[in-house]
């Protein structure tokens, strides 16, 4: 039907601009994306964009949520069977990889870290700074993973992360670091 916004011309409009979107992003930042060039390479007029996106940054939240909506891991799924059906899905659609690297401007990354919420991993102080290490690392491997061309197959990369964020390889490498037990004391900081 004409007017309903989801209809099959409306769904098909939408797909046509985040496809466009997700190629520009190949070979640039988003920060350079405009909309007359979006409207140009997809063969839309820039009303037709407003009418479903605010700008830019709107378009490419819209792709992240279909994708994190569409990411089918199931409940009781553990975190490492988790990250291996989220790599397989970076892995299937290399264009969609490209939104790790949108830095400070799309919450992908956030969302993802996340997923430790729902393990219900964090339950002390430390546990927050050991779920933050923990995102902080997958998504630095992530990022290195895309840069280098996603050469390591979806498994692979799972058996990497794991081995590097718990420390598996660093701890025969500790003498490199000249670690040295530190003590938990006061420090009064703010005489300074």
């Amino acid at each position: 039907m004409v007017g309903i916004k989801n209809n099959r011309r409306a769904q098909y409009t939408r797909k046509i601009i985040k496809e466009t979107v997700l190629s520009l992003l190949q070979k640039e930042s988003i920060d350079s994306i405009t909309v007359t060039e979006i409207c140009k390479a997809a063969d839309v007029n820039r009303t037709t964009f407003y009418r479903y996106y605010d700008d830019v940054y709107s378009c490419v939240d819209s792709i992240e949520t279909d994708f994190l909506d569409n990411l089918k891991i199931p409940q009781g799924t553990s975190m490492i069977d988790g990250l291996k059906i989220m790599l397989g899905e970076f892995y299937k659609n290399p264009a969609l990889s490209n939104l790790v690297f949108v830095e400070g401007k799309t919450k992908l990354l956030d969302r993802m870290s996340h997923f430790h919420d729902h393990a219900e991993l964090v339950k002390t102080t430390m546990d927050e700074y050991e779920a933050t290490y923990i995102m902080l690392g997958v998504q630095g491997i992530m990022k290195r993973w895309v840069k280098n061309g996603m050469k390591e197959s979806p498994e692979m990369l799972t058996n990497i992360i794991v081995k590097v964020v718990f420390a598996e390889e660093l701890r025969d490498k500790k003498a490199l670091f000249d670690l040295h037990e530190v003590k938990e004391e006061q420090t009064d900081f703010s005489e300074a």
